[in-house]
Parts: C-alpha cells; sequence; structure tokens
C-alpha cells in the first residue's frame, strides 16, 4: 500500500515564471520553480521520486499528495507542453484520426487563448525533483508531463499514462546525465587550475 506523505507545499507562480531545463544546461523540460538556482550556479546533483499519474485536478487534490495550487499549476504547466497544430487535418496526420480536438473554453484561457488544435489531452503526470547546487543550497521542484492521446495508445488511459511515464523518464536521464558532465567538467577544471598553480 502506497504510503500518504503530507502535501507538497509551493507557492502558485504564474507560467511564466517557471524554468525550462535549457536555463539549467539541459533540454527544454517544463518545471515549477520554488526556488531556482543563480545564473552562475549549477546542479550537482538531482533526485526524482516516481510520477504519479492524474486524469484531473481534483483526483490529483485527492491524492493528498499535492497542494491545490501545485496540482493547478502542474495541469496548466502539462497542458502548455502538449504539441499544437495550426488545423485539425494537421494534428491528426500526426496523432491519428480521432484522436485531436481543438481546446476547451477553459484549456484555452489556461493556455493563453488561440486558435489551434492538440491531440485530446486524457491527464497529466506528477512528480518531484529535488536537487543540490554548487553553492551548496538545495531545492525543490514539482515537474509535470502530459498524458494524451495518440495513434500509439489510441485514447487507452493506462497506454497512454505509460508513454508519459517513458517520456518523463527519459527527460529525467537526459537532466541526470547533464549535472554529471557538468560536474566533470567543473572537477577537471579544478585539476587544471591547481597543476598551473602548483608548477608555477
Amino acid at each position: 500500500m502506497e504510503k500518504q506523505t503530507q502535501p507538497t507545499h509551493l507557492p502558485r507562480r504564474k507560467r511564466s515564471a517557471r524554468l525550462s531545463l535549457a536555463m539549467m544546461g539541459a533540454s527544454a523540460f517544463g518545471l515549477t520553480a520554488c526556488t531556482q538556482p543563480a545564473e552562475d550556479e549549477h546542479l550537482t546533483d538531482v533526485r526524482f521520486d516516481e510520477p504519479r499519474s492524474y486524469q484531473g485536478v481534483e483526483e490529483c487534490v485527492a491524492a493528498n499528495v499535492y497542494t491545490r495550487s501545485a496540482c493547478e499549476d502542474a495541469y496548466e504547466a502539462s497542458l502548455a507542453s502538449v504539441p499544437r497544430f495550426d488545423t485539425l487535418e494537421a494534428c491528426e496526420a500526426e496523432h491519428g484520426e480521432g484522436a485531436c480536438a481543438a481546446p476547451t473554453d477553459a484549456q484555452a484561457q489556461a493556455a493563453g487563448g488561440g486558435n489551434w488544435f492538440m491531440p485530446a489531452m486524457m491527464g497529466y503526470m506528477v512528480g518531484n525533483m529535488l536537487a543540490n547546487t554548487s553553492r551548496g543550497r538545495s531545492f525543490e521542484r514539482v515537474y509535470q508531463e502530459p498524458v494524451y492521446r495518440n495513434r500509439q495508445n489510441q485514447g487507452n488511459w493506462n497506454a497512454a499514462a505509460s508513454q508519459a511515464t517513458q517520456r518523463v523518464n527519459q527527460r529525467n536521464e537526459a537532466l541526470r546525465s547533464s549535472v554529471v558532465q557538468n560536474r566533470q567538467a567543473t572537477t577537471r577544471r579544478g585539476l587544471g587550475t591547481r597543476s598551473a598553480s602548483w608548477g608555477s
């Protein structure tokens, strides 16, 4: 039986305040920030919780893992990362016939409006990331991934959630690799500097 933890308390932030991995020296990956590293510091360690999948904000809140604000922010960030297309035909060509639709009024409002189409969003995944930085600071973020319909899962929730989990794991691994590479590069630079001073 899964252990129930206290809700993660994160302040509500506007979508524009969210970070991406590009800002942390890795590939794009939406994050809701509780704190953020300064521009001249980098991550030295990251740990991820197993992401949980929810079919809506209310289900996320009812699970008593995250606060309502965190659940809502994660949903909006997930919605913002769902693939968008100018036409229904273009969306269905990639995701399958009947798999796409225009966003609902609520989704369009949450995503900033506009006329576009997307694969039908079935829910989203939410997880925690704990990280340390080169300045010795620790911080926590909530990360997320949309669960949407495509030709591979044909709208099956379990299949769609499994695909979203794979995408999350791939992005987590990319971030871990980036952190390790940055740490190794920093170590090599430090050794090079010390070697030069010893030889002088």
